[in-house]
């Protein structure tokens, strides 16, 4: 009879008695994880009643898998859309959470004599809330569908993310042999942001494109496979990379997140995860030493008050601070009150660098054990504890906080510098991101490979000119005279004069990090140096800078990234309406109308000079005189004394004109408006029907004889006779699309026009 090998006879008494206990712990309504960690107790080493295992080494192996399957199944619940929903409040109250329970889990460890790591490491486990016990709690309790539960949830969102960069910093801080090295902290958070930003945008381009264009050709076999393939290479990438295998399993995961059959992966891949997560959870148990709990119950029990009084002391101050009302600070505080998941990954982690001490792990598991129990108590406490709280606290701090969140809440001032900053960094930051990577990957892979491994001659000429081309869209867009967002930037910079030098100092930001770039091409690859390479970057810059076709790539590599972002959201939010797609056209778009003063300064200028689309975004619809109406009319119209303007744009493209009105002194009067462009439709039904505006939907196919070309070279305006108003891509939606934007298959292009129109679209059986 053949050996039966170890691994095989540890993991069925593993599995045997875990799924023993869970059903017990199922019987008497108690959390899974509880059930597993007993599991690991009774078949570990330190309870001599039960038949231990034999090979701790290959379970160890089997729990990190765990982890990184259960990192994976963490990311295929997240959604970055949720993150951006979860808006402020959750942001600044994790903030709070983290860096208070950070400091003082930190503060507990050095007076309870602990060493300088196990401190660090120990703040960083007492600031991590458990999900699944919260969620577990909330449904025994009946309260998911409560207010406060969003804030709570938004947390914990947050509170992951951090979690996963909190285990690369303590990585760092805990091989820093010397000290913590400051410049080595920094260096190592940037080196995180970077390829984080770098696998982000790279990844939501490629995996759910990929997944859609092979969603035909896979079986739920193939499915598995190729999903848990990506996880373990962005594993290895992770680790190779100097991170964590859970970094790298919970980016994947995010991506995947994102494709459109991703429920259908997560739950084919959830058996595999529970498997693995149950050896994780009982190789937890089996770290719990009675005796040693003993020796250390009064750090226990320190630690258990630490961590239910400074979360719920700490969380209800980060969702006060927040702007959120002292009822929903305190149900949120009072629902964070315990460790769990993340506490035993982060204990495992310091374990298994070795700088941890060995009683710390089941220390942090008694810990979790105890405040999991409390978890439902304190849930149900937190009502009658605020009514308590309302009658002890002074009323005129009572009236200082409903006035300190209503001021939060109620504050709809110009936001508009906050929000260009905002979107300036962010663009900024990705830019400089990809650009610095395809800077890294030509000169430490590239041009090495057509040097010295193909012998290429010219080998330098032809990695410039491999570089500048996969670097030419993004520059386009770096090189467009605005500081981030178009709309926000005219905004302020028709608002005030004084906005203008700061916006320009903006632009100078963008066009340095060009700058850069293409300098990096020309000295650093080619070998031009001085006023020669200047003069190459200025040339170059110019010819990319008024390029329609970089523009046009650059507007389709960012719709599809933005189709792949929010496709699966949209996806559901039409199945919530019954399947309907929604024509999302006739709200967001306004129309006005304006009279041209007889002093105006129009007078006599063309459609083209006056650029109201170049400059404003909006369109004009309708030109009125005393001797005719002209429909959409083209650059070569000319405005006439009195002459009546219909313009149509979305409502900050309007905005932005009426500023620019008074600043440039153009004497238009507006006559009414703005209205909603389905409320004008509606009115306009009150015309002769010749004389009515249609809007359409053109879904363009493969025979279409706009495929493939741009807005600008379609000229729908004199073929079609009409405006383009918008168009569809996927669940990615365009009001007034740039004229470099190329027509791809299935889009679904809106366009404004009149009978003329139709009977265009007839005659040439578009429609």
């Amino acid at each position: 009879m053949s050996h039966l090998p170890t691994i095989i006879t540890d993991l069925a008494m593993i599995l045997l008695v875990a799924g023993i206990t869970t059903i017990l712990f199922k019987k008497i309504n108690q959390p899974l994880v509880l059930g597993y960690i007993i599991a690991g107790f009774i078949t570990g080493p330190n309870f001599v009643f039960f038949p231990t295992i034999a090979d701790k080494v290959n379970v160890q192996a089997w729990s990190e898998i765990g982890v990184i399957f259960l990192l994976f199944a963490l990311g295929l619940e997240f959604s970055f859309y949720k993150l951006k929903k979860v808006g402020s409040t959750a942001f600044v109250s994790t903030a709070v959470i983290i860096v208070s329970m950070l400091f003082v889990g930190y503060g507990v460890g050095q007076l309870l004599g602990w060493t300088h790591m196990d401190s660090i490491f120990l703040g960083g486990m007492l600031s991590m809330s458990s999900t699944a016990i919260i969620i577990k709690a909330f449904d025994d309790l009946n309260l998911r569908n409560q207010s406060f539960t969003e804030v709570v949830f938004g947390v914990l969102i947050v509170e992951d993310i951090v979690g996963i960069a909190m285990m690369v910093i303590l990585s760092t801080i805990a091989v820093a042999t010397s000290g913590i090295s400051s410049t080595e902290l920094a260096l190592s958070v940037g080196r995180l942001i970077f390829f984080l930003v770098l696998w982000f945008v790279a990844g939501m381009y490629l995996i759910p494109t990929f997944f859609k264009k092979a969603q035909d050709l896979m079986t739920d076999e193939t499915l598995v496979v190729v999903s848990i393939g990506l996880c373990l290479g962005m594993v290895f990438l992770a680790t190779h990379l100097g991170f964590s295998s859970a970094l790298g399993a919970f980016i994947m995961g995010s991506l995947i997140a994102e494709a459109p059959n991703a429920e259908h992966i997560e739950h084919l891949v959830s058996p595999i995860k529970d498997l693995f997560g149950a050896v994780f959870f009982v190789s937890v148990g089996m770290m719990v030493n009675p005796a040693l709990l003993a020796d250390y119950a009064l750090p226990v029990a320190a630690l258990v008050a630490t961590t239910i009084l400074g979360q719920l002391f700490f969380s209800t101050c980060g969702v006060l601070a927040a702007g959120q009302k002292l009822h929903t600070a305190v149900l949120c505080g009072f629902s964070l009150t315990q460790i769990g998941e993340f506490s035993f990954i982060l204990a495992t982690l310091g374990m298994n660098l070795g700088v941890t001490s060995d009683f710390l792990y089941p220390i942090i598991v008694a810990v979790s054990v105890i405040t999991t129990f409390t978890t439902p108590f304190f849930i149900n406490a937190a009502e009658p504890a605020y009514h308590k709280l309302t009658e002890l606290l002074p009323k005129r701090f009572l009236d200082w906080l409903d006035r300190y969140t209503d001021s939060n809440i109620e504050d709809t001032k110009s936001q508009d510098w906050r929000n260009l900053l905002t979107d300036y960094v962010l663009h900024m930051v990705i830019y400089a991101t990809l650009l610095f990577a395809i800077m890294l990957g030509s000169s430490l892979y590239l041009l090495p490979y057509l040097r010295d491994n193909l012998q290429l001659p010219y080998a330098n000429f032809i990695a410039a000119g491999g570089t500048l081309l996969v670097m030419a869209p993004l520059l386009r867009a770096i090189l467009v005279n605005r500081a981030g967002s178009a709309e926000l930037f005219s905004i302020l910079w028709f608002k005030r004069r004084a906005n203008h030098l700061p916006l320009m100092i903006l632009v100078l930001g963008k066009v340095l990090l060009a700058s850069f770039s293409l300098y990096f091409v020309f000295n650093d690859l080619v070998g031009i140096h001085g006023i020669l390479a200047f003069a190459a970057i200025a040339l170059v810059g110019y010819f990319i800078a008024s390029s329609d076709w970089l523009m046009g790539e650059y507007l389709r590599i960012e719709s599809r990234f933005l189709v792949n972002l929010n496709e699966k959201h949209m996806r559901k939010h039409r199945e919530a309406q019954g399947g309907q797609q929604g024509h999302w056209f006739d709200e967001e778009l306004y129309l006005a109308y304006y009279k041209v003063a007889d002093n105006s300064p129009i007078i006599g200028k063309t459609m083209k000079q006056l650029a109201v689309r170049q400059y404003y975004g909006c369109n004009v619809l309708q030109m009125r005189t005393p001797q005719a109406t002209i429909d959409m009319p083209g650059g070569e119209v000319t405005v006439t004394k009195g002459a009546n303007l219909l313009v149509i744009g979305s409502e900050s493209q309007l905005k932005i004109m009426d500023a620019a009105i008074i600043q440039r002194h153009l004497e238009l009067h507006r006559l009414w408006g703005p209205v909603t462009m389905r409320q004008f439709m509606l009115e306009d039904h009150a015309y002769a029907p010749e004389q009515q505006f249609l809007s359409l939907a053109i879904t363009i196919d493969k025979h279409s004889p706009i495929l493939g070309t741009s807005l600008k070279a379609a000229d729908l305006r004199h073929k079609w006779s009409c405006l383009v108003i918008g168009l569809e891509r996927g669940a990615f939606t365009i009001t007034n699309p740039n004229v470099s934007l190329v027509f791809e298959e299935n889009d679904l292009l809106w366009v404004l026009g009149k009978q003329k129109m139709m009977n265009t679209l007839i005659r040439e059986e578009i429609l």
